[in-house]
């Protein structure tokens, strides 16, 4: 599912796992492992994948897989983590 590489890991406060792509240019956000799903009610925990560039300061665009259906969203920051939010569109 990943389109990059994802070759080095941290872990974050609330127990999910940044992987990071060591590019020419610095490392690059590829996904999130055991990612909050923000955005439901509930503490549901996801794989987030990242699909591109950063659109805004605040936001990555992401894809999570839930229940067989892919999900479209983006990642956010809350509380100094890193989160996934879907959209409705």
């Amino acid at each position: 599912m990943v389109r990059v590489r994802c070759d080095r890991s941290e872990s974050q406060s609330d127990g999910a796992t940044v992987w990071y792509a060591d590019w020419i240019g610095g490392p690059s956000l590829a996904k999130i492992e055991n990612c909050q799903w923000e955005s439901i009610a509930g503490d549901m925990r996801v794989t987030a994948f990242v699909t591109g560039e950063a659109d805004t300061y605040f936001s990555i665009p992401a894809y999570c897989n839930h229940r067989g259906r892919r999900v479209r969203g983006y990642i956010t920051s809350t509380d100094g983590n890193l989160v996934f939010r879907h959209c409705y569109f």
